[in-house]
């Protein structure tokens, strides 16, 4: 999970590791093992604000593709809760 998929797909590429040019991010390390690259902000999982800047990330936020997802499950936050990160 990264917060800049794009960025690592640019680094990729750069080291001469071929993957999708957009898209889905995955490739194969040198000892043959599928690394697939999400980023942060297009998944479900939610952190907590004050566990975010625990872990040096905040600022980061949820697509509004991904709220809806959490929405449609009950899980985003309500108006309440709309100063935090998820």
């Amino acid at each position: 999970m990264v917060d800049d998929k794009e960025a690592v797909r640019r680094s990729l590429a750069g080291a001469g590791v071929s993957a999708a040019p957009s898209g889905h991010l995955s490739f194969r390390d040198p000892w043959g093992n599928h690394v697939e690259v999400v980023q942060y902000s297009d998944i479900q999982f939610a952190k907590t604000p004050h566990v975010l800047t625990g872990m040096g990330l905040d600022g980061l936020s949820k697509s509004p593709e991904a709220l809806e997802e959490l929405r449609a499950k009950g899980l985003a936050p309500n108006d309440a809760d709309a100063g935090e990160v998820f």
